[in-house]
């Protein structure tokens, strides 16, 4: 419950609609009462003219008597009147309160989003796409049916269910006592049925995200799923935590759908001696054949309200454990932020330094990531090469550069000052990455490489892409720059798809170039026209290489050698062959495979 008031400050923006549908869900409550109340003259002056006048219904034949012709006329005239203005008031509140209710959970999506998108690295690692797109659909979806139906509801039926009970009090207080024996039963049972179905609906919500993040992993994979043969193992874990979330379902459904019929089975055995009490008083004549049909019809009318309340706190339940998830998604502490007045980094004039670097975080599997004591200068335009071994701490040192993670101990430098004095906005737009897993998105060709620079114009878009080697192949599609290249570029080849990759980091034209093996994955010709294409881009930038084939890297002003997180070795490739060290012996190891590969 707490967690779902901390998401009313969504609410505050569009209070004033809130209250006026409210207002109108009042009104047409006043219009529910008078329409019940229509049957006290109904019993009493048509089916049975015959009996006593009350003076306490007087008001009612009053107001009837204002409408022109007979009794029967008159009231079917005013229950006419009454129920078109109840259904006027019930759409002009539903239709406000549904506004409310998109309005918020739009709001609420965005920020969950901007929140995300503001996470480190790290916190990726930590949680996987699956259960963060459940979290920001389905959990956000129940909230939203809280928010923009449930709420509606609720205050439509307690508008409804008060305005009902005052009537009955005042037609007489006797039976509506009697006929409320009902209430604290109704109550108890609602109140346990709605902390199970809490319960239930926090295990639903955590097996939609499983079963998310099964989808997920598979469509993603699907290449290595079909290469592998592995299809009826996928479809056996899918159906797995399918099965999962059908019981749980089920188990929630038990609970939903067992409420309905012990409300109705308490409301008969409560009836039962309200029966006996008023045939009593019938027949002592100190209670009305209209009275007791009057509280008998606003009884019945009481039982929809009290039933869809009870339905309602079951709907809330489930909310509640959305909101819970959605809650703990916005309570994750945001590690890379701006200082306050950070300052803007507009290029590299002298070097950029990583002093006494050390890192540490652990992965998903709670695997220590160490990087110890890094001392290095890297000068504008340079070529900075790191190889290693797997695991050795290549990629985590280069992802530093842009904060992607913040340095446990020490101080990444651009021009002597650290950079997370600068804002991550303008750090990020001196970098340009080309990675060795390509990533594009599932739109045309341009579009993709405008990602470098949304404001760039016709020219610079076929300019990127000719420095890229990638304007020829790109002209062969029937759409041309306009082509759609599916999810990830899988319309693309391989080669294709780094060359659009690197039109678009020539596009963003940063001073600063990271390759993630960029060039590993390719075959020979493939990686030929890419080699190319990075020549190109490499141009008059300070260059950081992650490098997989020693083989490209000769050239590189500084070739680092990393093992177990820290610097073995560092030089040009001559000295490091003269050296007769960790990166001498990689070479050979590589050079001897190439040969006995051809």
């Amino acid at each position: 419950m707490n967690d779902f008031r901390r998401l009313f400050r969504f609410v505050k923006p569009y209070l004033a609609a809130l209250i006026f549908s409210l207002v109108l869900l009042v009104f047409a409550g006043f219009f529910e009462v008078l329409t019940t109340a229509l049957a006290i003259p109904l019993f009493d002056d048509i089916l049975n003219p015959g009996s006593a006048p009350n003076a306490k219904f007087a008001f009612l034949k009053h107001y009837l008597s204002l409408i022109p012709g007979s009794g029967i006329t008159q009231l079917a005239v005013a229950l006419v009147t009454l129920t078109f203005f109840k259904g006027v008031c019930l759409y002009h509140s539903n239709y406000r309160m549904s506004y409310v209710g998109q309005r918020v959970v739009m709001d609420l999506r965005d920020q969950l989003y901007s929140h995300v998108l503001k996470q480190s690295m790290g916190f990726f690692s930590l949680n996987s796409t699956g259960r963060l797109m459940a979290r920001m659909g389905s959990d956000v979806e129940q909230v939203q049916e809280a928010v923009s139906t449930t709420i509606s509801e609720l205050f439509r039926e307690v508008v409804l269910l008060a305005a009902l009970l005052v009537w009955v009090f005042y037609i007489d207080w006797k039976l509506a006592g009697i006929s409320l024996l009902i209430a604290p039963a109704a109550l108890a049972m609602t109140l346990i049925m709605g902390k199970r179905i809490r319960r239930v609906s926090l295990k639903s919500r955590e097996n939609v995200a499983a079963l998310h993040d099964r989808l997920q992993q598979s469509i993603t994979g699907m290449r290595i799923v079909k290469a592998f043969g592995m299809e009826h193992h996928e479809e056996s874990r899918f159906r797995k935590s399918n099965v999962d979330l059908f019981w749980t379902n089920m188990r929630a459904s038990r609970i939903l759908f067992l409420n309905s019929p012990m409300m109705e089975l308490l409301g008969v055995l409560c009836f039962v001696p309200l029966l006996y009490y008023a045939h009593a008083r019938i027949a002592e004549r100190t209670l009305s054949f209209g009275a007791f049909g009057g509280s008998l019809f606003s009884l019945f009318r009481m039982y929809d309200p009290m039933r869809k309340l009870s339905r309602i706190h079951v709907q809330f339940q489930r909310a509640f454990a959305s909101a819970s998830r959605i809650v703990d998604l916005f309570d994750t502490h945001i590690e890379i932020q701006d200082r306050p007045n950070a300052r803007r980094l507009t290029g590299i004039r002298e070097s950029i330094e990583f002093k006494n670097v050390t890192f540490d975080y652990r992965d998903t599997t709670g695997e220590s990531l160490v990087l110890k004591d890094i001392n290095l200068r890297i000068y504008p335009k340079q070529v900075v090469a790191f190889v290693g071994s797997s695991g050795s701490g290549k990629t985590t040192l280069v992802g530093l550069l842009p904060r992607f993670y913040d340095v446990t101990a020490g101080a990444v430098r651009i021009d002597q000052v650290d950079i997370r004095e600068y804002s991550q906005e303008s750090l990020r737009k001196q970098i340009a990455i080309v990675t060795q897993d390509t990533f594009l998105f599932n739109d045309t060709i341009r579009n993709n490489i405008l990602y470098g620079d949304p404001s760039a114009s016709e020219e610079r878009i076929v300019e990127a892409a000719q420095a890229a080697l990638a304007h020829d192949f790109i002209m062969q599609f029937p759409m041309k720059y306009d082509t759609p290249i599916g999810e990830r570029g899988q319309r693309l080849s391989g080669g294709e798809r780094q060359r659009i990759s690197i039109a678009r980091a020539i596009l963003k034209n940063s001073p600063i170039l990271v390759l993630d093996e960029a060039t590993s994955a390719l075959d020979s010709e493939s990686e030929k026209l890419v080699q190319q294409a990075l020549s190109n881009l490499m141009h008059d930038r300070t260059t950081f290489v992650i490098a997989h084939r020693l083989s490209t890297i000769r050239n590189a002003d500084i070739i680092v050698v990393l093992e177990q997180g820290q610097i073995e070795e560092m030089g040009t490739h001559d000295s490091l062959m003269e050296l007769n060290g960790l990166y001498s012996r990689f070479f050979r190891l590589q050079t001897v495979d190439s040969f006995s590969t051809a």
